[in-house]
């Protein structure tokens, strides 16, 4: 028994070769973009984090208790003249 153009392989399995390759171009670039997209979206979960302004932070750290309400309501202040 002949090898011929397409059969390199004993008993005829190319085609699977031929098979994983096709797969493997299939979901490389699927897992590439998802890796892509993942890096993008960044650790809050937000995809390409917007900056927040003074404010959204000054209530980030009232709701933290990281300062008092009396202290948000002075820097409020500040912030908005």
């Amino acid at each position: 028994m002949g090898y011929h153009m397409m059969d390199g392989l004993p008993g005829g399995v190319y085609w699977v070769f031929m098979l994983f390759r096709g797969v493997a171009g299939f979901i490389f670039p699927i897992i590439l973009l998802y890796l892509v997209y993942r890096f993008m979206k960044g650790k809050e979960g937000e995809f390409l984090q917007k900056s927040e302004t003074p404010l959204e932070r000054l209530k980030m750290r009232l709701a933290k208790g990281e300062i008092t309400k009396e202290e948000y309501e002075e820097l409020k202040k500040i912030i908005e003249d």
